[in-house]
């Protein structure tokens, strides 16, 4: 009896430990995906890119132009910060290398809403209110 209490108690440890283990290196992971896309997004000039970009875009520009009335108090997501953990743990790994791809290659007007349509499929409607505020609010503000 006192071997599998003992082997119970090691087991309920190891597990105990593999899982903080797993939530700190996810945590640390997603804290260093954070900074990258910020620290890029302000480096490589890409704001004024994607302003410019959006700005050529009417429906584009109509749809971000949808958060511009947004009260961010009251949305689930306030800061770009969040919006990017948010983004990144509704999509799959795969579907942001593809977005990364596309966006790095240059995309067109059809692959930006086919991108959005990926967003409006996997966010809820206010997690999309919030982002097109927070873009719009990067982008104009």
């Amino acid at each position: 009896m006192k071997v599998i209490k003992g082997m119970f108690i090691t087991a309920l440890v190891i597990g105990g430990l593999g899982f903080a283990g797993y939530y700190i290196i996810n945590k640390y992971i997603e804290d260093q995906a954070v900074e990258y896309v910020e620290n890029d997004i302000m480096n490589n000039n890409d704001l004024a890119m994607a302003r410019e970009y959006v700005d050529n875009s009417p429906a584009l520009k109509n749809y971000i132009a949808e958060g511009s009335q947004a009260n961010l108090e009251e949305l689930p997501i306030q800061t770009r910060e969040e919006a990017t953990r948010m983004v990144m743990s509704k999509l799959s790994f795969q579907e942001m290398q593809q977005i990364q791809s596309k966006v790095s290659n240059g995309m067109t007007e059809q692959e930006a809403m086919e991108m959005i349509q990926t967003f409006e499929d996997k966010l809820t409607d206010e997690e999309l209110l919030a982002l097109k505020a927070i873009v719009y609010r990067e982008l104009y503000e």
